[in-house]
C-alpha cells in the first residue's frame, strides 16, 4: 500500500466507538524503513497529536482502530517517536547512485500490508511511462543511506534502466 493513502483515514477507538480524528501524516524512523506512528489531527484548528504504530489495533480501508483514546497524545509523550521523519520529508528526495547518477525523485513510499515496514520507493516518471504502467521502484533494502539524498548502489540503475545505464 502507498503510505499517502493512509492520510485522511479516520482514527476510531474500539472502547467507545469514537472517531477522534484523522491521519495527517505518517511517521518513519530516520532511515525511512519502518513506520513508527502517525500524526493525528482532530480538527482544523487543533494541534496534531501522535499515535505510535504499536498502539494501532488494525488498519482498515476506511479507518485505523485503536484500543482507547489514551493511545493518542502529544508527540513528546512517546519516546519511540523522537526523531521521527514525516512522509513529506521523504517525498521528492532525489535518488542518486553511489557513482553520482541521478535516478529520479521519490514520488511515493510503498508499505507492506500491515503498514509497519517500507518495502520500496516509487520514483517519479514521465507521464508516458506512468500511463503505460512503467513505474520505477527502488526496493527499501537497496538503499544504503538517506539524508538530503537517497543513495543506492549502481546495480539499482542497471535494474531500472538496463545494462547501459
Amino acid at each position: 500500500m502507498r503510505a499517502d493513502t493512509l492520510k485522511g483515514r479516520a482514527v476510531v477507538t474500539l472502547a467507545d466507538a469514537t472517531r477522534i480524528g484523522r491521519i495527517d501524516d505518517v511517521l518513519f524512523d530516520a532511515t525511512f524503513r519502518d513506520v513508527l506512528g502517525f500524526r493525528v489531527k482532530a480538527g482544523a484548528f487543533r494541534r496534531a497529536e501522535a499515535l505510535p504504530r504499536a498502539s494501532v489495533q488494525a488498519i482498515g480501508a476506511d479507518a485505523i482502530t485503536i484500543a482507547e483514546h489514551a493511545a493518542v497524545n502529544t508527540p513528546e509523550r512517546f519516546a519511540e517517536l523522537e526523531g521521527a521523519q514525516t512522509l513529506s520529508g521523504i517525498t521528492h528526495t532525489r535518488v542518486v547512485t553511489e557513482g553520482g547518477a541521478l535516478l529520479g525523485s521519490v514520488e511515493a513510499v510503498e508499505l507492506d500490508d500491515t503498514a509497519e515496514h517500507v518495502v520500496g520507493y516509487t520514483l517519479d516518471a514521465p507521464l508516458f511511462d506512468r500511463l503505460r504502467g512503467r513505474a520505477r521502484q527502488v526496493r527499501a533494502e537497496d538503499v544504503s543511506r538517506v539524508a538530503d539524498v537517497m543513495i543506492v548502489p549502481e546495480a539499482v540503475a542497471e535494474r531500472l534502466y538496463g545494462a547501459g545505464a
